[in-house]
């Protein structure tokens, strides 16, 4: 009886350590996932900004596709449907600055103007922060 309860307890244990770790895998992947397509979306949006247009309308287009087409609304839905207060805040806060960087090159700005150059920042800033948080909610889970 004594060795039962033993290897029954034994697996639980195990079992809980490999549903922690599967958990951990999954969120580590999420938020990478979302951060890659973040980068993907400003990647994109800076190549479309910097060809040649002869109609201002269809370079906001094609930065606005770019935007689209790079996974980001998609990365941040996954995420946000299973994430924390504090992850979902952090990952709409990155989403909307990059939202703001969108706007700027799709009004017209250049890669070397001001307006970008702070656009761009304030994207930085708020994914440093997302990061920031990520790394928290990793490390708790890891503990």
């Amino acid at each position: 009886m004594l060795g039962v309860g033993s290897t029954l307890a034994g697996e639980q244990l195990q079992w809980r350590r490999t549903v922690r770790d599967n958990r951990l895998q999954d969120r580590r992947t999420m938020y990478a996932d979302c951060l890659v397509a973040l980068r993907r979306a400003h990647e994109a949006m800076r190549l479309a900004a910097g060809e040649d247009y002869s109609d201002p309308q269809a370079r906001a287009a094609k930065i606005r596709q770019a935007f689209q087409a790079s996974g980001c609304d998609e990365a941040r839905e996954r995420l946000v449907l299973t994430a924390s207060v504090e992850v979902s805040q952090a990952v709409y806060a990155s989403y909307h600055s990059l939202r703001q960087v969108r706007e700027a090159l799709a009004s017209g700005c250049t890669l070397t103007s001001d307006e970008y150059h702070l656009a761009r920042q304030a994207h930085e800033d708020a994914t440093r922060a997302a990061r920031t948080v990520f790394r928290q909610d990793l490390a708790t889970l890891e503990s």
